[in-house]
């Protein structure tokens, strides 16, 4: 009687050791699987000392590299409703992170900008994000993660708005 062989250790998930079966080429399990890991490292490197989660630390930024950007706009490039950014924004507001400002041409609308202090916290948080990443992409060689970085995008690319 024959022992069953034993699966090649990258067939077995991260923790428990289990056989991944199909999900081994399944995309979407894979970034959840690196998700987990991503999203551990942010909450510790970024979200504790600094108190902003995933989706504000994104705004943030996007707001400082896109000046006078409107909520709408913010709500596509995240694919997230409106209620949800005016949330997120006014959160940010409160904290005195972006000033919001109405449009010369369009009083309805509003455009948003990143204070002084947003821009040294978004700062700070972008140093502490692209450290963490460098730990985890280590294994890595420069051209995998080149490589990684630009098929993520491709993937990401075919989101219509």
């Amino acid at each position: 009687m024959s022992s069953p062989s034993k699966p090649p250790p990258d067939t077995l998930t991260p923790e428990a050791r289990l056989e991944e079966g199909g999900l081994h080429d399944v995309l979407g399990y894979q970034l959840a699987q690196a998700s987990l890991l991503t999203d551990q490292r942010f909450v510790s490197a970024v979200g504790k000392p600094t108190g902003l989660g995933q989706v504000e630390f994104t705004l943030l930024h996007l707001i400082k590299q896109n000046a006078a950007v409107t909520p709408s706009r913010l709500a596509r490039a995240l694919a997230v409703s409106m209620p949800a950014i005016t949330v997120w924004m006014g959160k940010l507001e409160a904290r005195g992170l972006i000033t919001r400002r109405r449009s010369a041409t369009d009083r309805r609308s509003a455009h948003f900008e990143v204070t002084a202090e947003g821009q040294a916290l978004v700062t700070q948080a972008m140093d502490a994000v692209l450290a963490e990443e460098a730990q985890l992409l280590a294994p890595l060689s420069a051209a995998e993660r080149a490589m990684l970085l630009e098929l993520l995008r491709k993937v990401a690319r075919q989101r219509k708005t």
